[in-house]
């Protein structure tokens, strides 16, 4: 650790040193504070970089979540199956909802496992990009308690014409969803494709002209 009397010595002994001696100890003094002043910025950066990897991990807890909730909710029902009208029972939508739901789960995962390298992207935009995430996420989830009330018993006062409507509502949302889910990946994935791009290329032209990093 470079200690202010050593470098008052030093200062002082500088009426005895040659002139070149004299500015190699200002030229040490100069670098010591840019460098104090690079780690300062670097140690500000990893902060910010913290902050956007704590979110990703909250995303990460929510699809474990989602998972144990979405294999308990289908077995649920399943079991609950025989109290439910057959006419409601046999709509084969209900199976495709489930499965829908089972494809917006690993695009949800496979898209937020590419925000992994954060350093293609700034904290700010990580934050944004993880909030579009963990809003499809929400829904996809209203989604499956809302078919869940839909077909057990004493959950809602209706009709089974009515009950068929809201399958058919929800089959939808759920198609929208993972439509969604697998456009965002399709964003991110070109962002990250363009960034590492440029990247390489900046660091051959830092190799080509002996530039530093």
């Amino acid at each position: 650790m470079f200690k202010p009397y050593l470098l008052l010595g030093l200062l002082t002994a500088g009426t005895t040193l040659t002139p070149s001696h004299a500015q190699s100890i200002a030229d040490l003094v100069e670098q010591l504070t840019l460098d104090k002043e690079k780690l300062s910025s670097l140690k500000a950066t990893l902060q910010d970089m913290v902050k956007g990897y704590e979110s990703l991990k909250r995303g990460y807890v929510q699809i474990r979540d989602l998972a144990e909730y979405n294999f308990m909710l289908h077995k649920s029902y399943l079991d609950g199956l025989s109290q439910v009208s057959p006419n409601v029972q046999s709509d084969p939508r209900i199976n495709t909802i489930f499965d829908t739901e089972r494809q917006f789960l690993q695009q949800y995962k496979a898209g937020i496992g590419t925000l992994g390298n954060g350093s293609l992207f700034t904290p700010p935009e990580l934050l944004y990009i993880n909030n579009i995430y963990s809003t499809l996420l929400q829904r996809s989830t209203q989604s499956i308690e809302e078919l869940n009330m839909v077909v057990t018993d004493n959950q809602l006062q209706m009709t089974d014409a009515q009950r068929l409507q809201a399958i058919d509502r929800i089959d939808i949302d759920a198609k929208s969803q993972l439509a969604a889910v697998q456009q965002l990946n399709g964003i991110v994935a070109v962002q990250i494709a363009q960034r590492q791009g440029a990247t390489r290329d900046i660091n051959t032209l830092k190799t080509l002209y002996g530039l530093p990093d």
